[in-house]
């Protein structure tokens, strides 16, 4: 079997870096659909709900910015910071609701432009 050169090693590596961002973007807009269900649950009085965003989150974070995608792990980030300063098991006010409704809509935003929607 022929040895790959560095070039045909990088195109490949490149690839499939692109591969998985595409997964990940498509998984990122179940995860918002996911996001925004916790969010309405919250204000159906579902504490739990607050670690569901979080989690959501921090899984965005941490992928995003491995794969390069800056941008849409700064708005989960952003997401997962609002879940870190919620009181331990406390509903978060209409206040904080609004903060996740504001963050969801720029993660969204930001999805949709890295998707090129």
């Amino acid at each position: 079997m022929k040895e790959l050169s560095r070039e045909e090693k990088l195109a490949a590596a490149q690839s499939r870096m692109k591969e998985l961002a595409t997964k990940f973007l498509d998984r990122s807009v179940n995860d918002v659909a996911s996001m925004r269900g916790a969010l309405s649950k919250l204000a159906q009085g579902q504490l739990e709900s607050v670690v569901d965003l979080r989690q959501l989150a921090h899984r965005m974070v941490g992928t995003g910015a491995t794969l390069g995608l800056e941008n849409i792990a700064q708005r989960a980030h952003d997401i997962e910071s609002i879940a870190d300063g919620c009181a331990p098991q406390t509903l978060p006010d209409e206040n904080t609701r609004g903060r996740f409704a504001s963050a969801l809509d720029a993660l969204e935003a930001e999805l949709q432009r890295a998707r090129g929607a």
